[in-house]
């Protein structure tokens, strides 16, 4: 199935219609020689093929609650939006596999026409909070998890310290793990208010509040190795999030050795309280 701006508006004009106009397929066939500049017959078949309709035995159409669903949406984007992450579900195209790779990193592998889709639903260029929690979904469907509780938990580190660094610079700093997580950190600011060198900062986050462990790359680390101005934003979440913000130097004591023919992937490091509270900086 084609994936189409023009179609899946037309569609939903069409549902909004069915709602209001009780009609059978035939009648709608006959009625319209075009509907919003596309074929009734394709309206019917898109609209049908996703479940959006049902047509009973008398040819009658009567919309679902996939279809319920998309007319409920706020306006023409929201409904895209639904119409997308049906199809998506549904097609499991093979692009769809990428998305978890980060949003410009699985868009570039886009065909044009999804690629036209994803702009009008306006889920290439925001940072508001419905587009990310849409595209971290689907990151985790396409890693085989329905619901990904640590990514959730990430994600609010990321915009806390987006936050901070906001109040500490005064500048908008980029969210680069939406982007790709592939970068080797989550967020790029600078070093202070008057000093624009890039700082690339590397955003854990955990609900304990007795020790902090977290996971790293080795991709990770390259980049903290060979970054000028990098370090980690730690985040202890609870009622009053408190942020531990450490060297990579205080990290460099816990990175494994490559041995022989082995190279390591990722480390687990563990910090006390103690070493959390030695080591924070105080930016």
């Amino acid at each position: 199935m084609t994936f189409s701006v023009g179609i899946l508006y037309s569609v939903q004009e069409f549902l909004k219609f069915v709602k209001e106009t009780p009609i059978k397929t035939t009648e709608f066939v006959l009625v319209f020689q075009k509907f919003k500049a596309t074929s009734p017959s394709l309206v019917l078949e898109v609209a049908e093929s996703c479940n959006w309709i049902n047509i009973d035995l008398d040819s009658n159409v009567s919309v679902t609650s996939k279809g319920n669903e998309i007319v409920c949406g706020k306006n023409m984007r929201d409904a895209l939006r639904v119409q997308l992450k049906h199809l998506i579900e549904m097609l499991k195209p093979s692009w769809s596999y990428l998305i978890h790779r980060g949003r410009k990193e699985s868009l570039q592998y886009f065909p044009p026409d999804v690629q036209q889709c994803f702009k009008e639903a306006e889920l290439v260029d925001s940072y508001e909070d419905d587009v990310v929690k849409w595209w971290d979904i689907f990151a985790s469907v396409s890693r085989g998890k329905q619901q990904d509780t640590q990514l959730e938990i990430g994600r609010r580190g990321e915009e806390l310290s987006l936050e901070y660094e906001i109040n500490r610079t005064g500048k908008q700093p980029l969210w680069q793990s939406i982007e790709s997580n592939l970068a080797g950190f989550d967020i790029l600011s600078c070093t202070s208010s008057t000093d624009t060198t890039p700082l690339r900062i590397e955003v854990k986050a955990t609900t304990s509040t007795s020790s902090f462990t977290f996971y790293l790359t080795r991709n990770e680390w390259s980049v903290a190795e060979k970054s000028y101005q990098y370090c980690f934003h730690l985040w202890m979440l609870s009622d009053k999030p408190e942020l531990y913000i450490i060297d990579k130097s205080v990290v460099a004591y816990h990175i494994p050795c490559n041995q022989g023919g082995g190279a390591w992937e990722n480390v687990k490091i563990t910090f006390d309280m103690e070493t959390l509270n030695i080591n924070k900086r105080n930016d």
